[in-house]
C-alpha cells in the first residue's frame, strides 16, 4: 500500500478520537524510516528519480531498516512498552501495526515483501501488488467512504453535545412572555 494511504488508514483507525495527526505519522513511519530516508538522501545528492528502483542497487541499510520497521515482533514489543508506559501514545502508535498488517497481503514477493516475522523467520506472503490501478481505486474509495462515515459520526457527536449543553425549555411562563396581573387576566377567564 502506498505511504499516504497508510497514513490515512492509520489516522482514521487509530487516531479518530483525538490524535489523528500522530496516528497519521505513525501509519507512515515504517516507509518513511526506510524508503523515505533513502529518497531524502538521493534527493539531497541530486540523484532523485521517479519510478520503481532496482532492488539489487538499494543499499543494505535500507533492507535492514525495512526489516526492522515492518516486523510485527519488534513493533509489537515497542507497542507493549508504550501501552505500559503511556496509553495516550500507544493508541495512535497502533497505526504502525495497522501499516504492517495492511502490507502483508498487498506486497508481492517480486518487490519488498513484508518481513512481518523478522527476526524469527524470513517467511513472507506473496500478496497482490498495491500499485495496480484497480487496487488503488478500491483502496482510496474505501478511504473516502470511511472518511465520510467518520465525518458524519463526528457531526452527530458534536450535535448531541450541543443539544445537551443548550438550555432546556422551561415549563410555565418564561422571562420573555409578560405575565398579566390584575383585572385584565380575570376578565379573559369569564
Amino acid at each position: 500500500m502506498d505511504t499516504l494511504a497508510h497514513g490515512l488508514w492509520g489516522g482514521m483507525i487509530a487516531g479518530w478520537k483525538k490524535r489523528f495527526g500522530l496516528a497519521f505519522l505513525f501509519g507512515m513511519a515504517p516507509d518513511l524510516l526506510s524508503f523515505g530516508l533513502w529518497l531524502a538522501i538521493r534527493w539531497m545528492h541530486g540523484q532523485f528519480q521517479r519510478g520503481r528502483p532496482d532492488v539489487h542497487f538499494l543499499p543494505d541499510w535500507l533492507h535492514t531498516a525495512y526489516n526492522f520497521t515492518h516486523s510485527l515482533f519488534i513493533i509489537g514489543a515497542l507497542w507493549a512498552l508504550l501501552w505500559w508506559w503511556n496509553r495516550e501514545i500507544a493508541v495512535p502508535f497502533s497505526a504502525w501495526i495497522i501499516h504492517i498488517l495492511c502490507d502483508i497481503p498487498t506486497h508481492s514477493r517480486s518487490f519488498f515483501p513484508t518481513p512481518f516475522l523478522f527476526p524469527l523467520s524470513d517467511y513472507t506472503v506473496d500478496g497482490i501488488s498495491w500499485g495496480q490501478t484497480w487496487f488503488m481505486i478500491l483502496n482510496y474509495s474505501c478511504l473516502l467512504a470511511l472518511s465520510l462515515a467518520w465525518a458524519y459520526s463526528r457531526h452527530r457527536r458534536r450535535r448531541k453535545v450541543r443539544l445537551k449543553v443548550s438550555p432546556q425549555p422551561q415549563s410555565g411562563p418564561s422571562a420573555e412572555q409578560p405575565v398579566e396581573i390584575g383585572p385584565a387576566s380575570s376578565s379573559r377567564s369569564t
